[in-house]
């Protein structure tokens, strides 16, 4: 069974013709379904859906990594286009997701979460199912949540806040989560941002799940926040799960790119808006 992986959303873009932007969203197609794992900022996804020649008639589910306006900013257009449709999130998808100047406390932080209330989306036929652990969504993809988080794996993004008691404290991203996607040989990984930490989504798909073993990483590995002298460990945790191919985007970094690229060699590549990988 051929899995098709295409890449709608990313801050870069595959070939001339396609549109960037702050975010990320692919389209799943697998065995007569079509899942849509986040929607970007909704400023390139019909466009790059057209360019790609791919439609969402038939659309199966739509998977949420979190709740930020990057990830979910194109639902409204997507539910416009499809109507009703169950949408699988975590339940702290609509956090007060805020972000911040840490360098300027004068600056005020800004609201950076979904950018529709719940009940917006609902009229227009999104249908909700929460869950904060694991679940097979159909078959052979997981929905990869609920993760138990070492600190010293959580990358540091100090722009990221929530408000309470008139101030603000650091935002854990509770809604962070993932996709594992069975294929005919080793299963793939997609990334929305990987909030939690990419050490710590590999650890609970090892212990959790019991996949040792991974085609294909793709999405954003949010590195951008990671030290150069942290890189050489995950490096070694992708290693660990023999890699095949590593994909990255969004808020990967270009720094981490080029170090992964380095190592990786034939096994990196772009996960650019416009990329389209078969499995």
């Amino acid at each position: 069974m051929e899995t098709v992986i295409s890449v709608l959303c990313d801050n870069s873009i595959k070939a001339p013709g396609f549109m960037g932007e702050h975010g990320f969203s692919v389209l799943i197609e697998r065995n007569g379904e079509k899942l849509l794992f986040d929607s970007g900022s909704g400023l390139s996804i019909a466009h790059n859906l057209k360019k790609l020649d791919r439609d969402l008639k038939g659309l199966t589910k739509i998977l949420v990594s979190h709740g930020h306006y990057d990830h979910t900013g194109g639902l409204k257009w997507v539910l416009e286009q499809v109507g009703r449709v169950e949408v699988v999130a975590h339940p702290a998808m609509f956090t007060q997701h805020m972000a911040c100047n840490p360098e300027d406390q004068n600056d005020p932080a800004r609201y950076v979460g979904c950018p529709y209330p719940r009940d917006e989306l609902e009229r227009l036929g999104a249908v909700f199912r929460f869950k904060d652990r694991s679940l097979e969504v159909v078959p052979g993809v997981w929905f990869v949540v609920g993760i138990e988080r070492d600190p010293d794996s959580v990358p540091s993004d100090p722009r990221l806040v929530l408000p309470g008691g008139g101030s603000f404290r650091p935002d854990p991203i509770d809604d962070d989560a993932g996709l594992l996607i069975e294929t005919d040989e080793d299963p793939v990984l997609v990334l929305g941002c990987a909030h939690g930490g990419v050490v710590n989504i590999l650890n609970h798909v090892k212990r959790q799940m019991g996949v040792d073993k991974l085609q294909a990483i793709l999405g954003g590995t949010h590195l951008l926040f990671v030290g150069s002298e942290d890189i050489p460990g995950i490096i070694e945790k992708f290693e660990e799960f023999s890699v095949k191919l590593l994909g990255v985007s969004h808020c990967t970094g270009m720094k981490a790119s080029l170090e992964l690229a380095k190592h990786f060699g034939d096994r990196f590549e772009l996960a650019s808006a416009g990329s389209v990988f078969r499995f």
